[in-house]
């Protein structure tokens, strides 16, 4: 509990951490290897991707398929799938995340770090009214390399004027919590059910829910 006494500021991440999304993603995922006619099964999408920029999930594509598409095309028609999706359907939160952002955007200074594509960060937290909390957005686009390099995190923290380790992050994926941890800051994960428990050791708290973090920050 005492480190938790030197934090200053929250870095959340944002798919699957604050918002659920996964029925949205894997339907564009569909949408957009059926246009570019690559064949991947729809049970392998979560190990392939999950915590991922789409820009390395492009990049692993083209590697494996051979395809002879521009880099950049199979990026640019995922997310014009995506925000396609988001104005006709909603997300919804994780549980809890409303209530613990409210909370602690009383206390802390906060920040987005996703590996999502600017837009597509922008449309969901409007969506579930989380904008109104987040002094900065940083997202795939803002950095040379996206996770599970730190410099989202690294970003993250400079924009909101601290040094990592003054910095409480929230993450749901292993590629996650490695950026946020290689960045330096204190790291919470509330594990996503598609990846093996056992990888987030590195994580300084493993939770079952954002309740159980809400309760844990109430307290200090």
């Amino acid at each position: 509990m005492d480190e938790l006494k030197k934090i200053k500021a929250i870095l959340f991440d944002l798919d699957g951490t604050l918002v659920s999304d996964d029925e949205l993603q894997k339907e564009a995922f569909t949408k957009t290897m059926n246009f570019f006619n690559i064949n991947i099964p729809l049970n392998e999408y979560p190990q392939r991707f999950i915590g991922k920029s789409f820009h390395q999930i492009e990049e692993d594509l083209i590697k494996e398929f051979g395809t002879v598409i521009k880099r950049g095309d199979i990026r640019r028609k995922r997310k014009d799938i995506v925000i396609d999706l988001l104005t006709r359907q909603k997300t919804c939160c994780t549980h809890y995340a409303k209530k613990l952002v409210h909370f602690v955007s009383q206390k802390y200074p906060l920040a987005i770090c996703s590996a999502g594509e600017k837009k597509e960060i922008l449309l969901k937290l409007k969506n579930n009214d989380l904008l109104k909390y987040f002094k900065k957005i940083i997202s795939a686009e803002d950095v040379e390399k996206s996770k599970p390099y730190p410099d989202i995190y690294l970003k993250g923290a400079k924009e909101l004027g601290f040094e990592p380790q003054e910095c409480l992050s929230f993450e749901d994926s292993v590629s996650g919590m490695q950026a946020a941890k290689s960045a330096g800051t204190i790291c919470f994960v509330i594990p996503n059910k598609k990846e093996n428990r056992k990888d987030f050791l590195l994580a300084d708290r493993i939770l079952e829910s954002l309740e159980e973090a809400y309760y844990i920050l109430k307290n200090i």
